[in-house]
């Protein structure tokens, strides 16, 4: 048997095949054997008619027979010695059966085979994480809105009022009521708290509801004033702070702790944007092979499956797909890509790497270690793990091995 195999787009293999006389009539004699024991001629047993009788009666179904046979057999063959791994079944064309040859094409989906281009040396320019007073100010105002209280207000319901409401489902005989906090205004999406802008004490509202904004899925709700409530901020001051927690003596203090995390969580959220900046460099650079159909396929029909469990079944699969499609091509993409820097630069994850890391997180979380252990036990929480060190590690890795040059941010430039 001869065969021939091309690469394209470094997932599709195409495979051409030539099996010679002597190789079909193996096939074809294999063939006959299979027809002589089944066959049923007139005037003979099972398996004893003449040879000349079972071919004229028989003989293009031998052929057939013998012909799909070689095509698969060779095809598996070819397969197994080569170590290849089919994504799909192959797609069998250009048969061609003269001067006594088979020949024939096998088309197949396969794990992409690449060359990593240059995923080091490179420079990138990225914003520094700036602290400012209005983010720390900000953040304040926070905790103070946590702590509010609310004074009753003999009032119509209007912008920044606190509002206990009874709520239940409309028209529905003996529905109960559930009891719910709103403060107006806070939440600039939320249609629900304009409908009831100038209610008053006991008044009820009938409002419609579409979480999802998609045709049909609108339900109605009954809405009822319980009390009208105006908040009431405490102090900023040192006693504040100290009620807050007691390790803050001042403002100023937890003014300083409240800077800290801030510039911890920027920090977090910098590393995650400069690796992202060098994975797409990095993909973009790696235009010698494409994500396979199917992988890609599959990965798209779980994003639309799980959209449907969330807004509901009627939404347009064909228009998720569109949507999803070139950052799930990115993300895939990436993942081979990925894989095959961690392998090349031997990055891996140790059980000495975990367990570091369960005894920073129950330092962290102030926590009995045992817990976090046993939190972490489980096969799958495990394994979640170390992905996560394992991209921390290539991150680091494409940290050391390329540029980043912090600038200031526009909006401080400015």
């Amino acid at each position: 048997m001869k065969t021939e195999s091309r690469l394209e787009k470094g997932y599709k293999k195409i495979i051409e095949f030539e099996l010679d006389k002597t190789e079909l009539d193996r096939y074809r004699k294999t063939s006959f054997e299979k027809f002589r024991k089944s066959a049923k001629i007139d005037g003979f047993r099972p398996g004893m008619a003449p040879e000349s009788m079972l071919k004229s009666k028989y003989g293009a179904g031998i052929e057939v027979e013998a012909m799909n046979d070689a095509i698969n057999s060779s095809y598996k063959s070819f397969i197994i010695e080569n170590k290849i791994y089919p994504l799909s079944e192959p797609v069998i064309e250009n048969v061609d059966k003269k001067d006594e040859n088979l020949k024939f094409t096998a088309t197949l989906e396969t794990f992409p085979e690449f060359d990593l281009n240059s995923y080091t040396g490179m420079t990138i320019e990225h914003d520094k994480a700036i602290v400012t007073y209005e983010e720390i100010d900000a953040a304040l105002n926070e905790i103070l809105d946590r702590h509010a209280t609310s004074k009753e207000i003999d009032e119509p319901v209007a912008l920044g009022h606190m509002v206990d409401v009874a709520i239940k489902p409309a028209n529905v005989p003996d529905a109960k009521w559930e009891n719910q906090s709103i403060e107006i205004g806070k939440n600039p999406n939320d249609t629900v708290d304009k409908e009831l802008i100038g209610l008053k004490k006991d008044q009820i509202k009938t409002v419609s509801i579409n979480p999802t904004g998609q045709e049909g899925q609108s339900f109605e709700l009954d809405i009822k004033i319980e009390k009208v409530g105006k908040k009431i901020l405490p102090e900023l001051n040192d006693e504040f702070a100290k009620t807050y927690d007691s390790k803050f003596p001042t403002v100023e203090e937890m003014k300083k702790n409240i800077a800290e995390n801030i510039e911890k969580s920027k920090l977090n959220v910098q590393e995650m944007e400069v690796f992202e900046k060098f994975a797409k460099r990095i993909t973009d650079a790696h235009d010698n092979f494409d994500v396979p159909p199917s992988i890609l396929n599959k990965y798209l029909d779980d994003m639309v499956l799980n959209a449907q469990k969330q807004y509901g079944k009627n939404i347009d699969k064909n228009m998720l797909r569109d949507l999803y499609k070139q950052n799930a091509e990115v993300a895939l993409k990436w993942e081979y890509i990925r894989h095959k820097i961690m392998e090349k630069e031997n990055l891996s994850v140790s059980d000495e790497d975990v367990e570091n890391k369960i005894s920073q997180l129950a330092e962290e979380r102030a926590m009995d270690i045992e817990k976090i252990r046993k939190y972490y036990s489980s096969k799958e929480k495990k394994q979640m793990m170390k992905e996560d060190l394992l991209d921390k590690k290539l991150r680091e890795f494409l940290k050391e091995k390329n540029t980043v040059n912090f600038v200031e941010p526009a909006a401080a430039k400015e």
